[in-house]
């Protein structure tokens, strides 16, 4: 098992329901182990050959975090528009690889060869690549699938199936059906992490870091868990209020709020939010909204070095014990065990975990 390791999602049956989860990440504290001890040039240099995932994120809030910590003049206007930019490609990217070759695996379809075409070409910053990977997400331009904001006319953008994309969202849309017919009153969801006021509330979240090492592993907001990501940046869109009222579940508005986003982004629209504070005693924190959630590294600084350095992924947040999929999946019905592994599957794949996730199934 190599540094990304793996999450452990173990659930527990009694009487034909889930009654409780176990979640447990192998993933080494890669800030502790590789990052703690160095100077900023050394931990620049080994942030993106460290994360296979978000590799451009995580440098970017490395570098946030960095010069908000070690005292000197700080980023530039520049400095910051190039961090946001390295960010909202590879938001981009990922987006149009999820929907264009892992989405028509996960419905048992094969990717196409256009699609597939689309996908290498969402790494093209030109209009012609960026009408292409469109094209094959949502069969017309983003801008024309953007003016889609009513579920009767998402419904029927679905039905028709004219892409991976549209078929994924009414095949996700009968799946959701049916969990919403065969679940108990579910437990109120957790808490949507607001995505415009990160600067309030962060000092708290590194403070925390910095005096707890277990808090990167499960974050909590004002002592509460929340979840983030493209539902949650998107939570007062239309469209996806409306596809979150209709079954009280999220996961087909967490893949639609992922659409929303690609369409933007491909009008280069939608730039993720970015920032850094510098705090007292040497700390600095860096955070960027990446593709699946919220990312946070911060550092205490001392005499050149970092003597401290954590990282609070988005992963974190959405798997945490108390969190988006606890609460989800807690009361769940289970007509069968092949039932419950699709439905705790595709929960997990709408959360968008930066890791491979195991199940396990304890109890009858």
């Amino acid at each position: 098992m190599g540094l990304e390791g793996e999450l452990i999602i173990g659930l527990h049956l009694r009487r034909g329901r889930v009654q409780g989860l176990d979640i447990r990440s192998t993933r080494a504290d890669v800030a502790r182990l590789m990052l703690q001890g160095r100077t900023r040039s050394e931990i620049s240099a080994a942030v993106p050959l460290l994360f296979s995932i978000c590799s451009r994120s995580q440098a970017a809030a490395s570098e946030l975090a960095c010069s908000a910590a070690d005292g000197g003049p700080g980023l530039t206007a520049a400095d910051l528009d190039r961090c946001r930019n390295a960010v909202a490609a590879e938001m981009l990217r990922e987006g149009a690889w999820r929907a264009l070759l892992e989405w028509p695996q996960w419905m048992g379809e094969q990717p196409s060869g256009g699609g597939i075409a689309a996908a290498r070409a969402a790494m093209a910053p030109d209009p012609t690549a960026r009408e292409a990977v469109a094209q094959a997400v949502f069969g017309m331009s983003a801008d024309t699938w953007l003016h889609i904001t009513t579920l009767d006319a998402l419904v029927r953008w679905a039905d028709a199936g004219q892409t991976c994309a549209a078929r994924f969202v009414s095949f996700v849309r009968g799946e959701s059906a049916s969990a919403a017919a065969e679940a108990v009153p579910p437990a109120a969801a957790v808490p949507l992490l607001a995505n415009h006021d990160h600067a309030q509330w962060m000092p708290g979240i590194a403070l925390a870091a910095d005096t707890d090492a277990n808090f990167a592993r499960h974050p909590t907001l004002q002592s509460q868990a929340v979840e983030t990501g493209a539902l949650a940046r998107l939570q007062t869109e239309p469209l996806v209020t409306a596809l979150v009222a209709e079954t009280g579940l999220r996961v087909l508005a967490r893949f639609v709020a992922r659409l929303r986003e690609l369409a933007l982004l491909l009008l280069g629209q939608g730039q993720p939010a970015i920032g850094a504070l510098s705090l007292p005693g040497g700390i600095g924190v860096g955070w960027v909204e990446t593709a699946r959630g919220l990312l946070i590294h911060q550092t205490r600084w001392q005499q050149g070095r970092a003597e401290r350095y954590r990282i609070i992924a988005p992963t974190e947040w959405n798997f945490h014990p108390q969190g988006a999929l606890s609460r989800a999946l807690t009361g769940a019905a289970a007509a069968s065990p092949a039932q419950l592994q699709q439905t705790a599957t595709r929960l997990a794949q709408s959360l968008d975990p930066c890791v491979i996730f195991k199940l396990e199934l304890h109890g009858a």
